[in-house]
């Protein structure tokens, strides 16, 4: 008498995520990602909640200026920031969970939006250090994806 074999069993998200762990530049990169987020996120709300001494700051220092026209100014500034941060917040985390599971088009991406969101930092953020603080871990997280002990973790040629 034979015995039937057993069908194969798919295996959880728990076991693939165990034989395939990322390589620790790239779980390090998930952080700093979401640090550079939080910082910029952090920038945002501080600017949004002292916009009114950044106008008056800017008309003392340029008399010329109104202050109704640089505190409009300023109030436009400090929401663009704030739904900017948090949108590359967001993107960052979604394609951060993804660059850790391996996959190649996730790094990509992670690319395309970290140089966005360095120039967004550098150019509307860094009214507040934390904006220029964000720019530089953003550049930092992007490249540690690009090490050379994370470039195995990516295959090539859609093995993966």
């Amino acid at each position: 008498m034979t015995v039937p074999e057993e069908p194969p069993v798919m295996p959880t998200a728990d076991e693939v995520a165990a034989r395939a762990d990322a390589p620790r530049v790239v779980r390090i990169s998930f952080w700093v990602l979401v640090a550079a987020g939080v910082s910029g996120i952090v920038g945002a709300v501080l600017f949004l909640a002292l916009r009114a001494d950044w106008a008056r700051l800017r008309v003392e220092r340029a008399p010329e200026l109104r202050l109704s026209d640089v505190q409009a100014n300023a109030t436009t500034l400090s929401w663009w920031l704030v739904i900017g941060t948090v949108t590359f917040l967001g993107f960052f985390v979604l394609l951060s969970t993804q660059a850790r599971r391996g996959v190649r088009k996730a790094r990509t991406l992670l690319l395309v939006v970290g140089v966005f969101a360095t120039l967004f930092e550098y150019s509307i953020g860094r009214v507040t250090v934390y904006g220029l603080f964000s720019a530089l871990l953003t550049v930092v997280g992007v490249g540690l994806l690009f090490f050379k002990s994370a470039r195995p973790f990516y295959p090539h040629d859609g093995e993966r």
